[in-house]
């Protein structure tokens, strides 16, 4: 089940979402060959933040945007994961959104199934086949920490999958430190279910309205009357930096009554939630113009005796437990001159971060990948998380700070050569890269004290066996067989006993 999905017709994104290019991110255009500006935002090619899958055009379908006139797809089937990677400042909090329009790329009768991820984080599950059958696309979004100087996003097929996963565009937006700020993003992440502006109908709010290119979607309620507001509130009065434009309307009720609201729409499983309620009094400001209400979720005090002013308030709960339909009830204090307003919400699901691989692993890691010509299409992102799709031939220790114990890609191809930062993959027992194209040197290994064994038989491997082997207490197995490497067997190696030697 999808954890969150925005839905917008084609109609809708005819028009253009933003008059001017976002303040700091990227808007990535997949499966795109060329730089476009839509309404003033320019999306730039994927190339650079992905090696895997392929591009695809769709056919020409009359008012489709261009951005969704493109796509990736991932036709491997062997690989565990397909990852974008994309440069980004260490500690920052982002907004990622990633964007999807089948459009029968593939000759279908329907959308693949299959999961997304974030870092080393599986984030949800994407099916847009219900959209796509009704002419929509379909949005998720997540709010995350950046724990390195680069964010992977992934794509990878699950036991539903059946054919390829592909991607329309992807998008990454700076925000502020006072956002959501009361969420442990160390140990949480946001995933968006729901945010809409009350009483409106007809667009989405969003960039320059919202200078952080959220999405404010319209929500009517029929039972509810509509009011507009007659003073602005300021943006910066608020943590989450909601935009102004979503306080101009409201929903309210009559004096003395509760307004009750059935808000998300759509039944929610069960989880731990960041809920935020934002309201006005939509009345000219003077003495008398506030409203005092309590707030209730699902039957539970949410806040009591809110006292609503024409500045403005929000309110929020940081791991509210819901599950099914979800109501908002609005109760008036005895006594309150008018009856309760609201103006805006925002609902998340609490996504637990799934642990860390060190991060000398992933940069050890990833430096091997750039040093081999050809390397699995899946080395990409978290090398080890999660741990249904750690990369190809690459095993991982248990706990919350993983490390790489393992390697194994014995007869898979490989060329290039053996950077040196694998010395820096401390906690591995095993190097099995025998059967390749490997050329240049062995690299000093004297830092892996834990190595039991060393395949590098049948490669390309040139120069002298190095002596820091002989020091390596715990190796049990070296096989430099078939290789052009010269000079004798280090003495310290030689000696050694209880050791499989093979040269």
């Amino acid at each position: 089940m999808s954890l969150s999905l925005f839905l917008l017709s084609l109609l809708t994104l005819i028009n253009p979402l933003h008059a001017l290019p976002p303040p700091r991110g990227f808007s990535i255009n997949c499966g795109s060959s060329n730089q476009s500006t839509v309404g003033g935002v320019e999306w730039i090619t994927d190339d650079g933040f992905t090696t895997a899958g392929n591009k695809s055009t769709l056919r020409t379908t009359p008012g489709l945007m261009p951005v969704l006139s493109t796509l990736r797809y991932f036709p491997d089937t062997f690989a565990h994961k397909y990852c974008f990677v994309i440069p980004v400042a260490k500690g920052a909090k982002y907004l990622v959104r990633t964007t999807y329009f089948y459009g029968a790329f593939d000759g279908r009768d329907g959308p693949p199934v299959f999961d997304q991820i974030i870092g080393g984080t599986r984030w949800s599950e994407v099916n847009t086949t219900e959209n796509y059958s009704k002419g929509l696309t379909s949005y998720y979004e997540i709010v995350v920490r950046a724990l390195g100087k680069t964010m992977s996003v992934c794509l990878a097929r699950n036991a539903r999958t059946t054919s390829s996963p592909f991607i329309s565009a992807l998008e990454l937006e700076y925000l502020e430190d006072s956002m959501y700020n009361s969420t442990d993003f160390d140990a949480y992440a946001l995933s968006t279910i729901a945010r809409h502006q009350f009483g409106h109908e007809g667009r989405i709010l969003s960039y320059p309205d919202d200078p952080f290119n959220r999405y404010w979607e319209p929500f009517m309620d029929n039972a509810n009357p509509i009011v507009e507001s007659h003073s602005n509130v300021s943006s910066s009065d608020f943590w989450n930096l909601p935009p102004t434009m979503a306080f101009q309307k409201g929903l309210t009720t009559s004096r003395g009554k509760s307004l009750n609201l059935n808000w998300p729409v759509i039944p929610l499983p069960l989880a731990n939630y960041y809920i935020a309620l934002y309201f006005q009094d939509n009345r000219t400001p003077s003495p008398y113009s506030w409203r005092v209400f309590d707030v209730s979720v699902n039957g539970n005090k949410f806040y009591t005796a809110l006292n609503v002013s024409t500045v403005g308030v929000v309110v929020y709960g940081m791991n509210w437990p819901l599950s099914g339909q979800t109501q908002i009830t609005l109760t008036p204090k005895e006594g309150s001159p008018v009856g309760p307003v609201i103006n805006a919400g925002e609902v998340f699901q609490i996504v637990p971060i799934r642990g860390r691989t060190r991060t000398r692993d992933v940069i050890a890691m990833e430096e091997l990948a750039r040093s081999l010509k050809n390397p699995p299409s899946d080395w990409s992102g978290d090398p080890c998380l999660p741990r249904e799709n750690s990369w190809t031939g690459v095993q991982c220790s248990e706990g919350k700070l993983i490390r790489v114990i393992s390697l194994n890609l014995t007869n898979y191809g490989l060329s290039g050569s053996l950077d040196d930062n694998i010395r820096n993959l401390t906690a591995i027992n095993h190097i099995w890269l025998g059967g390749n194209k490997l050329t240049g040197p062995i690299p000093d290994m004297r830092s892996l004290n834990g190595l039991v064994s060393l395949h590098l038989e049948n490669n390309q491997l040139e120069g002298r066996i190095p002596e820091s082997l002989g020091d390596l207490d715990n190796l049990r197995e070296v096989f430099l067989q078939n290789n052009h490497l010269q000079g004798p067997i280090p003495q310290n190696l030689k000696n050694r006993r209880g050791i499989d030697i093979r040269i």
